[in-house]
């Protein structure tokens, strides 16, 4: 302002807050380059592990026999971990490794950590977090000194829910409820009458819960692998689960297996035909079409709001199709037997008389 006067006190003050934004500026840009540098030390780098000749005993309870199928499949396509499961993987990894210093401290050394479990004739790998010492003799088994255990770390959210073996079979999040299949694998595989979870969370007593060898549900866990070996060796898949946000929405193979929302006519607002309007004739407007597609129709990667479902509104039509198309693991004119089926989700937007 024209004729204000500067007193040493302003210019002071001015002076201050400009040196502020300049260290803040600074101190920002060094708080980004440790975030970064922490992030790429922990970012998994490595290719997909093949997965084409086992099944693995951690993935048996999974609850979609299709994403057994993709798993092994197609290995090469799944999508990696993002940095956040890095760092819990790493939590995970360190409260382990504590909790068996804790359990060693009291005589309860887990010994053969990581030991490679295989069922061959149902194409099955795994390995055991451990085999717990059991310190006293087992009536009826005397020659039983070790059982096998597996240490999973629990949500907090969870741990409330995680306090007996059959809530962890009945748990409402499904890979919980997959644990028991896993460590079944492992007893029969070691021909072990019973083992342990051992759960531990945040700033809680571990807990130590024991679970025998069972058989129904080892009925239940080799026939669905039967199957999905049945389907890997022809090349083909089993139909898709129904839609489950859980499930499908945390899935590693949902790019490939594109899951339908809704596989009959879903209920859409009388409201949005005028939307249906706008956007077909935008068609004739290639830029705004293309943006007003991804938000109404989207892709495997980023459905919109009308991706996968069948409806009607007013004068128009939301039609979804599925179409299998011939995928080459190698190049194509190397074709049998590497060529395979794949889905692909189609959904289109259409006047009723087209």
């Amino acid at each position: 302002m024209a004729g204000e006067v500067i007193t040493p006190e302003k210019f002071l003050t001015s002076r201050q807050a400009k040196q502020e934004d300049f260290v803040l500026s600074e101190a920002e840009e060094i708080a980004a380059e440790i975030g970064q540098r922490l992030d790429t030390m922990r970012q998994d780098k490595r290719e997909p592990k093949d997965h084409s000749a086992w099944n693995w005993a951690s993935e048996l309870g999974h609850p979609c026999k299709k994403f057994l199928v993709h798993a092994r499949l197609d290995w090469k396509e799944r999508q990696l971990m993002d940095i956040d499961g890095e760092y819990r993987v790493e939590e995970g990894n360190q409260a382990e490794w504590q909790l068996k210093k804790d359990l060693g401290d009291i005589g309860f050394v887990i010994n053969e950590s990581q030991r490679t479990f295989t069922i061959p004739e149902l194409k099955i790998k795994g390995r055991v977090d451990g085999f717990l010492p059991l310190n006293r003799k087992i009536r009826n088994f005397p020659g039983l000194a070790s059982v096998p255990c597996e240490i999973k770390t629990i949500n907090p959210n969870y741990w409330a829910s995680t306090k007996t073996l059959e809530d962890i079979k009945t748990h409402r999040a499904w890979w919980i409820r997959g644990y028991p299949s896993q460590l079944n694998a492992y007893l029969y595989a070691s021909n072990s009458p019973f083992g342990f979870f051992i759960l531990k969370t945040f700033g809680k007593r571990p807990r130590i819960i024991p679970m025998l060898l069972d058989y129904d549900r080892l009925d239940g866990d080799f026939h669905k692998i039967e199957d999905v070996n049945r389907h890997v060796e022809a090349g083909t898949y089993p139909e898709r689960i129904p839609y489950d946000p859980q499930i499908c929405g945390m899935c590693d193979f949902a790019h490939i297996c594109q899951p339908l929302r809704a596989t009959e006519f879903s209920e859409v607002s009388a409201s949005e035909e005028e939307v249906l309007k706008e956007f077909l004739w935008l068609k004739e407007w290639h830029e705004k079409y293309e943006d007003m597609k991804k938000r109404l129709i989207g892709d495997r990667n980023k459905p919109g709001r009308f991706w996968g479902i069948n409806a009607v509104v007013g004068g128009f039509v939301i039609e979804t199709k599925v179409q299998e198309r011939t995928v080459y693991d190698i190049p194509a004119e190397v074709k049998a037997p590497y060529a395979r089926k794949q889905e692909v989700v189609i959904t289109q937007i259409k006047k009723i008389d087209e």
